[in-house]
């Protein structure tokens, strides 16, 4: 996890799972000349990103990590929970039922693997397939997600 504020790259091979209330606002303060569609260079926010970004060393917080539940079936670890939403990562070995309720909509995002990721609710099951990269989104209400296979997802609850 990176917090506002906090300098930071992006390079090849490094999948990013950017999870945040919506604040529209990057500033960029180095873009290794990369271009836009029309082949102009991208736009810096030197003096911008100056004036938000704090100064004084990262240090990650390991508090909100924590294993919630380990079995034969899945790994269940919490990534990160504050005021305005929670990761929860799950390691499946076969399979997984995590519930969901009104108070707000899910989304799953897969990192790795493949197999079915199914909601199940008073009206029957309705699965489909995931593979890398694929993100789901589950209304609110009373219902269950159920993800049958081998992977890696990250659960968003907002």
């Amino acid at each position: 996890m990176v917090k506002a504020g906090t300098i930071h790259a992006i390079d090849a091979g490094i999948l990013i799972a950017e999870i945040q209330q919506n604040s529209n606002c990057t500033y960029r303060m180095y873009d290794y000349d990369r271009r836009d569609k029309f082949g102009n260079l991208r736009e810096l926010h030197v003096e911008k990103s100056l004036d938000v970004v704090v100064p004084e060393k990262y240090v990650k917080d390991n508090k909100n990590e924590i294993i919630l539940a380990r079995n034969e079936h899945y790994t269940e670890e919490r990534l990160v929970q504050c005021k305005y939403f929670e990761v929860t990562k799950y390691e499946v070995n076969d399979e997984v039922r995590i519930p969901v309720d009104e108070s707000s909509f899910m989304s799953a995002l897969f990192i790795e693997g493949n197999g079915n990721i199914a909601v199940k609710d008073e009206n029957g099951e309705t699965s489909m397939k995931y593979k890398p990269a694929d993100s789901f989104f589950v209304s609110a209400g009373k219902k269950e997600i159920i993800i049958r296979g081998k992977g890696t997802c990250l659960i968003t609850h907002v």
